[in-house]
């Protein structure tokens, strides 16, 4: 591994250990693409699933669900912080799962350990996604990436201030992309979805919440008192048009893939 991805990793491990406590503390992005992920993998009872990037459990937890008490679940996150809070919440919902730290591109699991490999929103930030996928040949796989993000109207507004966010190298968006990352990693009967909802933010106030729970966090906290209150400004312009007399109305999209080894 080279000094870039022993540095990238560590960013993340550091960033996401940050915003555990406020990821997905919103309207339910992730959960909600999380439970369409499952699906798509047609998870069944009884079977055994690896979660890769847990994160707070948006796969995990509907996972946990579908394999019901015969089954078995296991997730792997990078960040402590991720993989402490989410064995915590698990425990306290009575979901017989646990999240341990470890990193996607050196999984210490056998091959034929699991039915399924899962990885909701993650495989955008691995160093070498290559690597990670040849990881991932231990069960059928099933992964999402962002298309239109949860905080998407975030972004022209931080360019204005000079704080843009730098999408990671991986980042995809577009399904070619993602087939054909599946097929190099020799994946085969590979099928790619576009899952789009809209979502719901009592105000605008709570859209700003859950953004500062992903990465966006460094730069909306880096802003000062005035970059602040340009800042909202701003996206208050940006989000009128889906204003609506009980909430704001957004749109967020993922790619979802399934295939087989």
């Amino acid at each position: 591994m080279n000094a870039n991805s022993i540095e990238r990793k560590v960013q993340m491990r550091t960033l996401f250990n940050t915003v555990a406590a406020d990821y997905d503390n919103g309207p339910g992005c992730f959960a909600h693409f999380g439970q369409r992920l499952v699906a798509a993998a047609g998870v069944k009872p009884g079977e055994n699933v690896l979660d890769v990037a847990s994160g707070r459990g948006a796969v995990l937890f509907p996972a946990a669900q579908a394999i019901g008490p015969m089954g078995n679940i296991v997730g792997v996150d990078l960040a402590d912080e991720m993989a402490r809070a989410t064995t915590a919440e698990a425990s306290q919902r009575g979901i017989k799962a646990r999240v341990e730290v470890g990193d996607a591109e050196n999984l210490g699991f056998s091959d034929a350990t699991f039915h399924h490999v899962l990885c909701g929103f993650g495989i955008m930030f691995f160093p070498d996604q290559d690597h990670a996928l040849a990881e991932f040949r231990r069960g059928r796989v099933g992964v999402s990436t962002w298309r239109i993000d949860q905080a998407y109207e975030f972004k022209p507004v931080l360019s204005e201030l000079g704080a843009s966010v730098v999408e990671p190298p991986g980042w995809i968006t577009e399904p070619d992309d993602l087939y054909r990352l599946l097929t190099r990693a020799g994946f085969i009967n590979v099928r790619v979805e576009i899952d789009s909802n809209t979502f719901r933010y009592a105000d605008l106030n709570e859209y700003w919440r859950q953004a500062r729970g992903t990465g966006f966090r460094r730069a909306i906290d880096g802003l000062d008192q005035s970059g602040t209150e340009r800042a909202r400004i701003l996206l208050a312009d940006r989000v009128r048009p889906h204003q609506r007399p009980d909430g704001l109305y957004l749109e967020a999209s993922a790619l979802i893939a399934v295939a087989n080894r």
